[in-house]
C-alpha cells in the first residue's frame, strides 16, 4: 500500500518537475531576449556617434544579426510557453485525480494499519489459549500431537473416523487401527496419512 502511495506522488512530483523545467527554460531564453535587445539598444546609440559610414554599416549588420537572433529565441519562447500551458494542465490534472487517490489508498492503510492491530491482539489471545490447552494436556499426548505436526505435511493434525475412514485424507484405515481407537483407547495415527486419529462418541 505505501509503494502504490509513493507511486502515485512520484507521479505528481514528476508532472509538477516537467512544468518547473519549462518555466526555467523560459526565464532563462527571456534573459537572453533582454540581454539580446540590450546590444541592440547600444548599437543604435552608438550609430548616432560614429563618423565614417563603414563603422555605421558594421553596426547595422550586427543588428540585423541581433534582431535575427531575437526573433527566434522568441519563436523558442513561444512554444515553451505552448508547452507551459499544457505542462499546467496535466499537473494540475495530476494533482487533483492523484491527490484523491492517495487520500483514497492512505484510508485503506489505515484500515490495514487497524486490521493488523487487531490480529495481532487476536493472536496473542489465540497463543494464550494455546499455551493453557498444552497445560491441561497429558504429556504423552502433547509429544504425539507435536510429533504429527512435523510429519503431516498440512493439517488437520488430528481427525475423526467416519465409517472405518480417516476425515483428513479419506482414505479407509486397517482393522487394527479401528480396533485401537475403540478398544485399546491408544493414541493412533491414521495409516494411511500419519493424523492423529479419533471416534465421536
Amino acid at each position: 500500500m505505501e509503494s502504490k502511495i509513493k507511486l502515485e506522488k512520484d507521479t505528481i512530483a514528476a508532472a509538477t518537475q516537467d512544468l518547473r523545467s519549462l518555466e526555467a527554460q523560459n526565464s532563462s531564453i527571456e534573459k537572453e531576449i533582454n540581454s539580446i535587445t540590450d546590444q541592440i539598444s547600444r548599437n543604435k546609440n552608438k550609430q548616432l556617434e560614429v563618423k565614417k559610414n563603414e563603422e555605421y554599416q558594421a553596426l547595422e549588420k550586427e543588428i540585423t544579426n541581433l534582431l535575427e537572433q531575437q526573433s527566434s529565441k522568441e519563436d523558442m519562447q513561444i512554444e515553451v510557453l505552448v508547452k507551459i500551458d499544457g505542462a499546467k494542465e496535466t499537473a494540475e490534472i495530476a494533482k487533483s485525480k492523484i491527490t484523491e487517490k492517495v487520500e483514497s489508498l492512505e484510508i485503506e492503510k489505515l484500515g490495514l494499519i487497524k486490521r493488523q492491530e487487531e490480529l495481532q491482539i487476536e493472536t496473542e489471545q489465540l497463543a494464550t489459549e494455546l499455551e493453557d490447552a498444552r497445560s491441561d494436556t497429558e504429556e504423552i499426548l502433547l509429544k504425539g500431537y507435536d510429533r504429527t505436526k512435523k510429519v503431516v505435511s498440512r493439517p488437520p493434525y488430528i481427525a475423526p473416523l467416519e465409517e472405518q475412514k480417516c476425515t483428513g485424507c479419506n482414505l479407509r484405515v486397517s482393522n487394527d487401527i479401528v480396533s485401537s481407537v475403540l478398544v485399546d483407547q491408544k493414541l493412533t495415527h491414521c495409516d494411511q496419512c500419519g493424523r492423529i486419529v479419533y471416534c465421536e462418541r
